[in-house]
């Protein structure tokens, strides 16, 4: 699916101290890996929520685009029709590291 630069997911938010942060239990990690830290953010623990989804949306994102690709294409639909496909993909993009 995903060819990944980043650290590998499942991420979560661990939050048992004061400021929350996002950790991944990955079988490499020594107990849990501490990917980001967010220190005295009001919002810290909404963004924390977001950002460790991120890896799970952007596997999402991409089987969407390859199924409705496909699916589009079997049907007849125009470019213009499935314009959507274009933003996604500038999305996976910009998330990888390429052009956004």
């Amino acid at each position: 699916m995903t060819t990944t630069q980043h650290s590998t997911g499942p991420w979560r938010v661990f939050d048992a101290f004061t400021d929350p942060e996002i950790v991944t239990d990955r079988p490499t990690a020594f107990e849990t890996e501490s990917l980001v830290q967010f220190k005295g953010q009001k919002n810290a623990k909404a963004n924390a929520r977001l950002m460790a989804a991120a890896p799970e949306l952007l596997d999402a994102l991409e089987e969407l685009v390859e199924r409705d690709r496909s699916e589009a294409a079997e049907s007849g639909f125009t470019d213009d029709e499935m314009s959507w496909l274009e933003d996604a993909r500038r999305i996976i993009a910009k998330a990888k590291g390429g052009a956004a």
